[in-house]
């Protein structure tokens, strides 16, 4: 099949040529070979324009629509509901659920890895900590149902001597705790309350995941423009989530 591709040289002047290829991917490697960076592959039949098979990119929106749902479906079984959207000023002191960690990337990186433990002594709550940040990838705990259930019974207060993250996770604990006592009082039971919250993250990884994989098949097919607003639409998708966003380099 015959395509027909556009670049710009070093000097920023447009040049458009045509190859015989295979397939899409045929194209981008011979393309790569020869240190050239498309902005734009048509297909001679049309079936393809700006790198894009028609119908993917309506079907990875689709996807990341569907995976949404899911986390809908699931938020819908527990009683409590996120609160604190990325932009808001969060109050660190209220009970507040899932969200990202504003602050210092060390201390949030080692706290996740290590559960909390600095800031939580007790297990019940290093589990609930493990889930609060939609989109990050839990740790294996090996938390029993009493300890879940001790959990339940405590209330743990930020202190004065605690930082920014401490207080933050302190507060989305406390939602969660809050939101799980809705879920049993529904009819539940904390351990369906935290096989739902397995299905949550999962789901929120996945989207992140999903979002990542189009914005880097991106990079090989828009301009530096139209891939930076491509990139703010990804983000505003998973900021309504919750979830980190796609760093751009």
């Amino acid at each position: 099949m015959k395509y027909t591709y556009a670049y710009k040289d070093s000097e920023g002047k447009r040049h458009e040529e045509s190859m015989d290829a295979a397939s899409r991917d045929a194209v981008f490697e011979a393309l790569r070979a020869r240190g050239i960076r498309p902005i734009k592959v048509v297909a001679a039949d049309g079936s393809k324009a700006n790198g894009e098979v028609v119908g993917i990119r309506r079907r990875v929106v689709a996807s990341i629509v569907l995976l949404a749902a899911v986390i809908v479906g699931v938020a819908a079984y527990f009683a409590g509901a996120r609160s604190g959207e990325a932009g808001d000023v969060p109050s660190f002191e209220a009970e507040q659920t899932r969200r990202q960690v504003i602050g210092d990337t060390a201390v949030v990186d080692k706290g996740i890895l290590t559960g909390w433990s600095e800031v939580f002594p007790e297990e019940g709550e290093r589990f609930f900590a493990s889930f609060a940040i939609p989109g990050v990838k839990a740790g294996q705990r090996n938390t029993t149902v009493e300890e879940l259930n001790a959990a339940l019974g405590r209330k743990v207060a930020a202190s004065p001597g605690d930082g920014m993250e401490a207080r933050q996770i302190k507060s989305m604990v406390e939602g969660m705790k809050a939101e799980a006592r809705a879920y049993i009082a529904a009819g539940g039971t904390i351990v369906e309350y935290g096989k739902r919250l397995t299905e949550r993250q999962d789901a929120e990884i996945a989207i992140y995941e999903r979002a990542k994989a189009d914005f880097e098949a991106a990079k090989e097919t828009k301009s530096d423009d139209d891939l930076v607003a491509y990139w703010e639409s990804l983000n505003d998708q998973l900021r309504n989530l919750g979830i980190k966003l796609l760093p751009l380099e």
